[in-house]
C-alpha cells in the first residue's frame, strides 16, 4: 500500500474509530504496515477493497481499532514535560495538598500504555525527595484501553529500549 493511499484510508477510518489524524502523522507507517498485513490476510488487494469489507463486516472495526492503537512508551519520553512536572507542577501540587491537609497526592496517567511514563513520575517523586515531604504520599493511577499493555505495566519489567 502506498503512503498516500494509506493516509487517505486512515483519514477516512480514524474518525469512525474516534481517533484523530493529527496523532497519526508520526506513527502512520507502523499503522499502515499493520493494515497492509491485515489486507493481505483477508485476501484483498487494496485499501478500497478493505474499506468495502469494513462496510459489510462491522466486526472488523474492532480489529482495525487494535491495529491503529500505536503505543510509544519509554521512560522520560518527553523530557521537557517531566522537567516541568519536577520544577513547577509537583511543588505546586505538594503545597496545595499540604494547605488542605491532604495525606495523599493522586496522579492519573491516562493512556499509560505499558507504564513507563507512570513509573517515570514515581522515579521523579523519589529522586527529587518529594517522598520525604512529611505526611504526604504519592499514588499513581495508570489506565489504558489495552489490557495486555496494562498487564505489562503491572509487571514493571522493561527491555533496554525503554531506557533510550
Amino acid at each position: 500500500m502506498k503512503d498516500t493511499e494509506c493516509v487517505r484510508f486512515l483519514q477516512w477510518a480514524l474518525p469512525q474509530l474516534n481517533l484523530r489524524w493529527a496523532g497519526f502523522r508520526k506513527v502512520r507507517k507502523q499503522a499502515c504496515k499493520r493494515i497492509q498485513r491485515r489486507i493481505f490476510e483477508l485476501g484483498l488487494s487494496v485499501s478500497d477493497a478493505y474499506q468495502s469489507y469494513l462496510n459489510t463486516h462491522p466486526e472488523e472495526w474492532t480489529i482495525l481499532d487494535r491495529y491503529c492503537r500505536i503505543t510509544i512508551s519509554i521512560f522520560y519520553r518527553d523530557r521537557q514535560i517531566f522537567q516541568y512536572l519536577y520544577q513547577e507542577i509537583l511543588p505546586q501540587l505538594i503545597q496545595l495538598a499540604r494547605e488542605r491537609g491532604d495525606t495523599e497526592l493522586v496522579c492519573w496517567s491516562a493512556g499509560c500504555a505499558s507504564g513507563e511514563e507512570a513509573y517515570t513520575l514515581s522515579i521523579i517523586w523519589h529522586l527529587a525527595k518529594f517522598s520525604e515531604v512529611p505526611n504526604l504520599s504519592l499514588r499513581i493511577i495508570a489506565t489504558d484501553a489495552n489490557a495486555y499493555l496494562l498487564e505489562r505495566a503491572t509487571t514493571g519489567c522493561y527491555e533496554w529500549g525503554s531506557l533510550k
